[in-house]
């Protein structure tokens, strides 16, 4: 029994760590002065340190409170992250491969129908986008909610991030199928990875500062 509480405990610092890396890398990875190459490894991989933030945080909150919300939370938020994986891979593949037929042609004519090919293709990636914005604000929402509840962090933390998750979704709708940014309005994912990198810092600081809690150890 120890063993597997310690395995666990384990599980919840690996995902502590990982979830701060995510966001960082996140919020890294738009930045334009990175060069592309590292863009690209950046966006490939945070979606992967998500699963496994995904994986801590439910498995800590879990022993408190463990209600519905919380399982869809943590189910909705894997499905977001491997849907943000997928088109991240899809929507830089077609940047490669526009860039380098745009350079090997030369006639305007080519050009021209290579931009609208380019543009319908990118479509695809643009909608597999809205599908990760969706899966993931319905998931940070409900997490936000367990978070509240939680005894260990702050109820103003929790209900901040259903706040910024439920209009992070409405704009969304909204404005479908154009990006809220494209819109003119606000783009909040940044601020819901800034959300997202304070729940996992406060979560680090938690499992770190109290090694013997309550929940069992």
């Amino acid at each position: 029994m120890k063993s597997k509480k310690n395995t666990i405990h384990h599980l919840e610092k690996i995902g502590a760590i990982a979830g701060i890396l995510s966001i960082i890398f996140y919020l890294l990875a738009v930045l334009p002065f990175i060069p592309d190459y590292l863009s690209r490894l950046l966006g490939f991989t945070f979606p992967l340190f998500w699963i496994i933030a995904f994986m801590g945080l439910y498995s800590f909150l879990k022993k408190e409170y463990h209600t519905s919300t919380l399982e869809i939370a943590y189910l909705f938020g894997i499905i977001g992250a491997a849907i943000a994986c997928s088109f991240i891979v899809v929507q830089q593949a077609n940047f490669i491969w526009h860039t380098t037929a745009m350079e090997a042609t030369h006639s305007e004519e080519a050009k021209s129908l290579l931009k609208a090919s380019f543009k319908g293709a990118n479509r695809v990636q643009a909608g597999l986008d809205v599908t990760f914005d969706i899966f993931i604000s319905i998931s940070w929402f409900l997490f936000g909610i367990n978070i509240a509840k939680s005894s260990y962090f702050n109820k103003l933390l929790g209900w901040t991030g259903c706040l910024i998750s439920a209009s992070l979704l409405t704009l969304n709708m909204v404005t479908f199928p154009t990006a809220p940014a494209e819109a003119d309005l606000i783009d909040l994912g940044p601020f819901l990875g800034l959300w997202a990198l304070i729940v996992f810092i406060w979560f680090t600081r938690i499992l770190f500062k109290n090694k013997n809690s309550t929940n069992g150890y």
